[in-house]
């Protein structure tokens, strides 16, 4: 049992009896933390019932379309400062409770855990754990943290991963997951229109559904944004980028590309794109560089880029050009990757 910590896991839930008890019962195995609360939003399943067996104190909250205000309110139910929130869907995996131990004690950052998605085992940093003197959390839709007062929000990374079931298709399908940030957006932006970051996630929500509409939003959102530091900037350059390679328009891509590799070209992930750019174009000596440049690179956001994502993309492209035997060479590097073994199966029968 790790050691009892003097944080508050806070989550909001609605007929979430799929995932909650698993969910909480990894925060217990991973994180000791000495209070839980649930904020129930109007569930008709056995999501209060499987909370309470797992030791929560619940509260009922009248749904306002608005998850700052759910959010807000469970802190105020809290019994300690410190805030971790956490969604049914996503289960601790990991985490070193004596440096978050430190982390709590020495400083008042905002604390920068580490989530898997499920869909294609991304990994990406997300902000979960504040000082409720410090911050609260503000936007109806994709809240953020954000300062209380006019000091500097700083984030910093915490020894915590998750993995997230939430975007599995299944699982936004039955829950209807896109269709409701959709709306939602779409509510917030009638008082923001050019609002980057709610365009930016409009953008994402569509992603999933109508790559027309993504890249509509998402171009109208990047025409907003000028602080190309903020993570979220970066975030919407790569999606949209995707999105246009989606939708064919490989040319419009190429431009995109040029256009901001002076601001990311040093992230291996923006180089993966650039490579996928380049290899929709024809242009395939660039792309096998930028795919070559990424292999080995130090990061954690995107599993499989700086390894057997890259090594399959070259040898794809030296199939494409008859180079048969390098393409062997390529794939045999890709360890167990499914679409790498069935591509040496398929060259072993010529």
């Amino acid at each position: 049992m790790p050691a009892i910590l003097p944080i508050s896991l806070c989550m909001i839930v609605k007929n979430e009896e799929a995932f909650l008890e698993a969910s909480l019962k990894s925060v217990k195995t991973f994180l000791g933390f000495s209070d839980v609360v649930v904020i129930d939003t109007g569930s008709t399943d056995r999501t209060k019932e499987i909370a309470l067996g797992c030791g929560a104190a619940i509260y009922d909250f009248q749904w306002c379309n608005d998850f700052s205000a759910a959010r807000n309110f469970s802190a105020e139910k809290a019994k300690n400062d410190w805030i971790f929130y956490l969604d049914a869907d996503e289960e601790i995996t990991g985490a070193d409770t004596k440096q978050l131990t430190g982390f709590i004690s020495s400083n008042r950052n905002v604390g920068v855990a580490t989530r898997i998605e499920l869909t294609n085992l991304d990994a990406n940093p997300v902000s979960r754990l504040y000082n409720r003197k410090y911050y609260k959390l503000k936007g109806m839709i994709h809240e953020q943290i954000e300062p209380v007062g006019t000091h500097q929000k700083i984030l910093a990374n915490i020894p915590v991963t998750m993995i997230h079931h939430g975007y599995l298709p299944e699982v936004s399908e039955a829950k209807g997951t896109h269709e409701r940030n959709a709306r939602m957006l779409k509510e917030a932006l009638e008082t923001q229109p050019n609002d980057p970051y709610l365009l930016y996630k409009l953008g994402n929500a569509y992603y999933y559904k109508d790559m027309n509409e993504a890249c509509k939003y998402l171009e109208k959102a990047l025409e907003h944004m000028t602080d190309h530091k903020l993570l979220y900037v970066y975030e919407a350059v790569e999606l949209y980028g995707y999105a246009l390679i989606n939708s064919s328009l490989y040319e419009k891509a190429l431009h995109h590309r040029e256009k901001y590799a002076e601001y990311y070209e040093n992230k291996p992930q923006f180089r993966f794109l650039s490579a996928h750019i380049y290899q929709n174009n024809g242009m395939f000596q660039e792309a096998v560089e930028s795919y070559e440049s990424c292999i080995g690179a130090d990061i954690v956001d995107y599993m499989g880029i700086t390894s057997f994502l890259s090594y399959y993309n070259i040898g794809v492209i030296l199939e494409c050009v008859g180079m048969f035997e390098d393409a062997v060479m390529m794939y045999k590097n890709c360890g167990d990757y499914e679409p790498a073994l069935l591509r040496l199966k398929e060259l072993s029968l010529q």
